[in-house]
């Protein structure tokens, strides 16, 4: 007898007999192994180790299953041919996002770090202002170099001898800026 011909319409269960599935039938994103980085994107755990199955109520399971998403992460993120970076997965009222950047420069690694979270949040505020009202409202210090100020007394076309009601009146309207931009011409 002829094995079953898996195209043939009149053997329909003739794939999953012979073991074969088509990618359309895989549902790959519910394995506990396959982390999703972005949109298309996955990781995929290709150990062997034995992963816990997560039934309901199974909080060790639970915990077993997110220890293995984060070393799987911490791989994939070592990997990476970059000094500095991140792959996140945060959720923002209720919708789940996917962001991951990697860099040589440190500045520009926690720049793009922090300009994606403030794109995630609803807010009508610039990233600017959002990412300054962020950082006041965290009760987060920051400490400036002194030439810091310098350039926002440059910008403002102020100096030492000037009072501190001509750099609040100068500041006006924008907030003060740091690092300042370049004065205008």
């Amino acid at each position: 007898m002829a094995p079953a011909d898996p195209t043939d319409d009149a053997h329909p269960h003739a794939r999953e007999d012979e073991g074969v599935v088509r990618p359309d039938e895989l549902d790959y994103t519910a394995s506990e192994r396959v982390a999703e980085l972005d949109e298309g994107r996955y990781v995929v755990a290709t150990d062997n180790d034995e992963t816990p199955s997560v039934d309901d109520g199974d909080e060790e399971a639970v915990e077993d299953r997110g220890s293995l998403a984060r070393q799987q992460m911490a791989r994939y993120v070592s990997e990476q041919d970059a000094d500095y970076g991140f792959a996140l997965t945060a959720a923002f009222d209720g919708e789940v996002a996917h962001h991951e950047h990697f860099s040589d420069d440190v500045a520009t690694a926690f720049g793009e770090l922090t300009s994606w979270y403030v794109d995630q949040i609803d807010t009508d505020a610039s990233t600017r202002k959002a990412l300054a009202i962020l950082l006041l409202a965290s009760d987060t210090q920051v400490s400036y170099p002194t030439k810091a100020l310098a350039s926002v007394l440059n910008r403002h076309g102020l100096s030492l001898d000037d009072s501190i009601a001509d750099l609040v009146s100068a500041l006006r309207g924008e907030g003060l800026q740091i690092p300042s931009d370049p004065p205008e011409e």
